[in-house]
């Protein structure tokens, strides 16, 4: 039997479907979302009173254990990526100050520090230096469906589903097909459908620059900042990665987008993962692997 419910919660829609017969599967679904809201009241910069918020208002304070594993999944991956992820930079640099839902768009001033080494983390005590903020955007949504999968598992389901917002981890396969779960791939200039691959026990995510945009002062914006020079003009338009883990999806997808075309494929292919790219001149790339692990196929499919 198929359960299936869908909240919005981190500024999306998250869905969970699970396969199963247990009766009590609707109530376990609800205490992942509960789960969920936990970590937007924790994480989240539109929030005055999350625990984000005051550090970033008092630039020091003490944190609950899981803000620290957040923090070191992020210092890990800034890292791995030679600071092409760096939740220092904000996207409120550049006028996402409140929600897309309010449609208000401002750009903050002001001196910005994006040194995320100069971070200190002495136990649960986290030190900012003046002019950083923490923007957990890039890799919190991953991190999160990780963390909701894993309670899942606990509860005993093999079969299961869970997307925030196009974060998506598929676990087992559903009541349709025992291969696994379809994942339909989105054409960024037209935003239709183009091609589909099968998922199972693996985790997806796309980050791109088509969807989340806004104009100030006659000038296009997205969300996507570059840490490595503060703007926010790229050559790729989407990145779309498969990792056992959505937390690496997460992050990597926006440390491919900001690289350079050449230099985000190195970095697919250094951490293990597959990928498949849109540049802005239309070009479409991708690593074999797909087609050979998840069988990648270049039809529409019906959602």
């Amino acid at each position: 039997m198929r359960y299936s419910d869908t909240r919005k919660l981190l500024g999306t829609s998250i869905e969970i479907t699970v396969i199963s017969e247990d009766a009590k599967t609707p109530d376990r679904i609800a205490y992942v979302f509960d789960y969920f809201f936990s970590i937007e009241q924790e994480f989240s910069g539109f929030l005055p009173e999350s625990s984000l918020s005051l550090l970033n208002t008092h630039k020091k304070a003490s944190v609950s254990n899981r803000f620290i594993e957040l923090m070191s999944a992020s210092k890990n991956m800034y890292k791995r990526t030679n600071g092409f992820f760096n939740p220092l930079v904000s996207v409120a640099q550049l006028g996402y100050s409140h929600s897309f839902e309010k449609g208000d768009f401002e750009q903050t001033r002001g001196v910005i520090d994006t040194d995320f080494d100069k971070v200190q983390i002495e136990g649960n005590i986290i030190t900012l230096q003046p002019g950083q903020s923490l923007d957990f955007g890039g890799i919190a949504k991953g991190w999160a469906v990780d963390k909701a999968s894993s309670l899942l598992r606990l509860f005993g389901y093999d079969d299961f589903f869970v997307n925030a917002g196009g974060d998506i981890y598929a676990s087992g396969t559903n009541e349709n097909t025992q291969a696994g779960w379809v994942i339909g791939i989105e054409n960024p200039f037209t935003e239709e459908i183009i091609a589909s691959l099968i998922l199972r026990d693996a985790a997806i995510a796309t980050s791109g620059s088509y969807k989340r945009k806004w104009n100030i002062e006659k000038k296009k914006y997205h969300h996507l900042i570059n840490p490595t020079t503060l703007g926010n003009e790229n050559a790729i338009i989407s990145v779309t990665l498969i990792s056992p883990e959505c937390t690496n999806c997460d992050g990597f997808t926006k440390s491919v987008f900001n690289a350079p075309v050449s230099e985000g494929l190195r970095l697919i292919e250094q951490n293990g993962m597959e990928g498949l790219i849109f540049t802005s001149s239309g070009q479409l790339l991708y690593t074999k692997g797909l087609q050979e692990k998840y069988d990648l196929e270049f039809t529409e499919i019906n959602n």
